[in-house]
């Protein structure tokens, strides 16, 4: 995967320099019920994105040790930028519209999962599992509304996410090769984590959640359909056992 850092890099520096625009000519209309409905769990999921980027960032540049120049550091650089972004764009909509920001930082806690200490590693778990959280509610959050502009505009960051996703899962897959054995304790334990924060999740946005068809059970598949997709190594890829050179074969010839 440390190979692939440079081909990373310039994708992430192309969508930086280009990032995706809601068109300008959109509908733009909310009703007064869809603000009611949408607003407070806007304005809470907005300031729960805002993760510890401060900490984040002293993390990666420890694990790239005394190499400043690092592919690591400035794709987290780019990572966090986009972020920023994404709480940009949401709270112009949410001004547009006269929903309010939150300022105290409540924000959604059960994303950050476990606390704040940890390594790359560890902040990473918490770090994918709530952008996976993050693209099911964008999905939902679409569908609730018929303004067009929220509609794109939550496309807009469920393709980026996605990106993010992509290669933080990968890495995240990487940095477990080094501790082969505990992949399935760490597997299982991520699952836990994950449902225990979905719930949490669809109990404090169940409005929100509700009024696009989710319940608290397919809520939680569906954030367990991304980690399966994207933390679950393949067959292939996979470590194998070796097998003794005069163990017999089985009856299919393996």
């Amino acid at each position: 995967m440390f190979q692939d850092l440079p081909v990373w890099l310039a994708h992430l520096r192309s969508q930086g320099a280009r990032p995706r625009q809601v068109p300008t000519t959109l509908d733009d209309t909310l009703t007064a019920r869809e603000r009611r409905l949408i607003g407070a769990s806007m304005a809470t999921f907005r300031l729960g994105d805002s993760s510890d980027d401060a900490r984040l960032r002293a993390a990666v540049r420890r694990h790239c040790g005394a190499q400043p120049d690092h592919p690591l550091v400035e794709i987290f650089d780019l990572l966090i930028a986009e972020e920023h972004r994404h709480a940009r764009l949401l709270g112009e909509f949410m001004q547009d519209h006269e929903i309010p920001a939150l300022r105290s930082p409540v924000g959604d806690r059960a994303l950050h999962l476990a606390g704040h200490r940890g390594g790359l590693e560890s902040r990473l778990r918490r770090l994918v599992s709530a952008q996976m959280v993050g693209i099911v509610y964008y999905r939902a959050l679409e569908v609730v509304p018929e303004c067009r502009r929220l509609q794109i505009l939550c496309r807009m960051l469920v393709a980026d996410e996605l990106v993010h996703v992509a290669f933080e899962s990968q890495l995240l897959l990487a940095l477990r090769t080094r501790r082969a054995g505990l992949a399935v304790l760490l597997g299982a334990w991520e699952q836990c984590l994950l449902s225990a924060a979905c719930l949490a999740v669809w109990l404090r946005h169940r409005r929100v959640l509700k009024a696009a068809g989710y319940g608290p059970l397919l809520f939680v598949r569906d954030c367990r359909s991304q980690h399966a997709f994207y933390l679950r190594r393949p067959p292939a890829l996979r470590p194998q056992r070796s097998r003794p050179a005069d163990a017999p074969l089985s009856p299919h010839g393996t």
